[in-house]
């Protein structure tokens, strides 16, 4: 078999240069989709606002951070020596798209040993459907991800050196991640605790402990600081985003709906129902959420506050759905394409095949390692759950998008290639599987009703 062929060669140099060739070749195809492909596809979801908050940041006219500022801020250096423009726009988007790329390559190699894992993960975040087909957007998911492979990629070379430079640079790694979506804040903390639990192992100094975490703490508070005196001098309280009440109550009242509880903060006002339009209302002004003042948002949060404890069953069933949603296929990208060019539902289904289908893989491949960790990585199976939870924690009390997953795909995408490495270079693979074949098939069940009742909801009860 050729891949099997493929695969054989041990030389690093070998495998440095394909690495290298296929991080050009996902750089040419994000380039390719933005410029070629979609040249005047507009910013779709949270892009505009992402523009309209770097304009403002330019401008110097900005009163507060509706939207976590991370995104605006890594956006605002290429609009002020471009301007503002459908192709300065796309050009960010491929910007985050690379990094994407290139921070996901960098965990590998931080976390995998052998190099032909390298670039098998390297391969498969080159050609990741959904970041490539939203290779034109501003979106701050993606640029989560590579964040968080930075972090977990500085703190293996933390915990590996005990060293103080990289504690310092994960550090700052997630204070960014934290700036461009704050519910990331879980994050350093499970970073914290594998740091605590590969020196104890160690036997190693509690005082390097405590120096290593010190010093990355200190990175993150000092990062996000500035932000959170920001906002509250100017009276909106100690936050760095003033949209969190607002999901907080759109996603817990009695008009939102049981498994996309999201759905009020895709539509506008006049989208929804009346009554939830007229409930909704008694918290905004204008029609928008975001020039809600501190005792606005207050209220929201009492009033969602109450609905949960007065609704406790309702709200661990919608907890339980969102955990679900938070697994579903991804699908963004292929419907915003929809929304804007008109395509047709076959279209769109065969567009959403390659998207969604691209997911699946890695999640197949991620299922297969989690039953089999063999310990080649550096982050144990357990370790690597616990980073996922600490992604999809915060989302359970608010909402849940299937996108919403995607900081995770990095880890995800190393995982896969080791099965896939260890498959083509090793015998054995299939043995081990069968003698846990019955954890792996439940497991497998439980993902394809998990995405069955996720497709019920995304086109039957659309």
């Amino acid at each position: 078999m050729w891949l099997r062929n493929f695969f054989q060669s041990t030389d690093d140099r070998l495998w440095k240069r394909r690495i290298q060739s296929t991080i050009v070749i996902g750089i040419g195809l994000r380039l390719l989709v933005a410029f070629v492909v979609l040249p005047v596809m507009p910013q779709m979801g949270d892009g505009p606002s992402y523009v309209r908050q770097a304009h403002q940041i330019l401008l110097g006219t900005i009163d507060r951070f509706y939207f976590p500022p991370g995104t605006a801020l890594f956006s605002a250096p290429i609009f002020s020596v471009l301007g503002f423009s459908t192709t300065s726009e796309h050009l960010v988007g491929v910007a985050i798209s690379v990094l994407f790329l290139v921070a996901t390559t960098w965990l590998a190699r931080s976390i995998l040993a052998d190099h032909r894992a390298v670039f098998i993960a390297t391969l498969i975040a080159a050609l990741y459907p959904h970041v490539v087909l939203s290779a034109a957007q501003i979106s701050s998911l993606p640029l989560t991800a590579a964040m968080l492979s930075l972090a977990v990629g500085a703190m293996s070379r933390a915990n590996r050196d005990e060293s103080v430079w990289w504690s310092l640079a994960s550090g700052a790694f997630c204070g960014a991640a934290v700036l461009i979506r704050p519910g990331t804040i879980l994050l350093p903390v499970v970073l914290c605790g594998w740091l605590l639990h590969g020196m104890y192992r160690r036997k190693s100094s509690p005082s390097a402990a405590v120096k290593l975490i010190a010093v990355h703490w200190t990175v993150i508070i000092a990062l996000c600081l500035p932000v959170l005196q920001f906002h509250l001098y100017r009276g909106h309280g100690v936050v760095l985003s003033t949209n969190n009440e607002w999901n907080f109550l759109i996603a817990n009242n009695h008009y939102t709906p049981d498994y996309k509880t999201g759905h009020f903060g895709q539509r506008a006002m006049h989208d929804i129902d009346p009554d939830a339009a007229a409930y909704l209302r008694q918290f905004v002004h204008h029609d928008s959420p975001e020039t809600a003042s501190l005792f606005d948002r207050r209220r929201m949060v009492d009033s969602a506050t109450t609905f949960i404890t007065e609704h406790p069953v309702r709200t661990v069933w919608r907890v339980t759905n969102r955990f679900r949603g938070f697994w579903g296929l991804d699908y963004t990208a292929a419907r915003e394409l929809q929304l804007n060019y008109g395509y047709s539902d076959v279209v769109f289904g065969l567009v959403f095949l390659f998207e969604g289908g691209g997911y699946l893989v890695v999640l197949f491949f991620w299922l297969i390692w989690l039953v089999r960790d063999d310990g080649v990585s550096s982050i144990s199976r357990w370790w690597h759950v616990a980073l996922s939870l600490a992604i999809m924690v915060p989302h359970l009390v608010a909402f849940s998008l299937a996108k919403y997953h995607l900081p995770v795909i990095p880890l995800m995408c190393c995982s896969a290639a080791l099965v896939i490495q260890r498959y083509f270079c090793h015998d054995g693979l299939l043995r081990e599987l069968s003698e846990r074949r019955y954890l792996l098939i439940i497991l497998v069940i439980a993902v394809l009703l998990i995405q069955v009742e996720h497709l019920i909801h995304l086109i039957i009860l659309r």
